[in-house]
């Protein structure tokens, strides 16, 4: 295992995060953007399942899906969805690149791979590509689903 087990539990967490957030979003969708976000929620679900894979593999126990997530703005419209989706791109892709950072060989070769596929869906959504994929921009905040509440208030 070349990969920090406490960053794998972070990358899995996102890619949890993604799982929900694809599945309320295409949802919303019809025609073309819902197969793309229906296609990337299989990439996610793959992913997350891998994942959880690299790490019972290494010993540890993978983090589990949150029982409830919020989303980081309602969905109003087309705009807000991709919004949110595009989001949800550039935060897994953040999380990718503390794995490349943190692993070596294959395990960095699947995270590279994973920050690359993040980042083009990312800029299909936006019809613009990130200036930095895989690194923090300090101008934009997380648009990932995050855990909420396990009951509504």
């Amino acid at each position: 295992m070349s990969a920090d087990l406490e960053v794998l539990g972070e990358v899995l967490a996102a890619e949890h995060a993604a799982v929900y957030g694809y599945g309320a979003a295409a949802a919303q969708l019809s025609g073309i953007n819902r197969a793309a976000a229906l296609q990337a929620l299989d990439v996610h679900r793959d992913r997350r399942d891998q994942l959880r894979r690299k790490i019972l593999d290494g010993g540890g126990k993978p983090v589990e899906s949150q029982a409830a997530y919020q989303l980081p703005r309602p969905f109003t419209g087309l705009a807000t969805v991709v919004d949110v989706v595009a989001g949800i791109e550039r935060d897994v892709a953040l999380a990718f690149g503390a794995l490349v950072a943190a692993s070596d060989g294959d395990d960095r070769g699947f995270a590279a791979r994973a920050l690359q596929d993040a980042a083009i869906r990312e800029s299909a959504w936006r019809s613009e590509a990130a200036r930095f994929p895989g690194l923090e921009d300090p101008g934009l905040a997380p648009e990932a689903p995050t855990p909420g509440p396990s009951s509504p208030s």
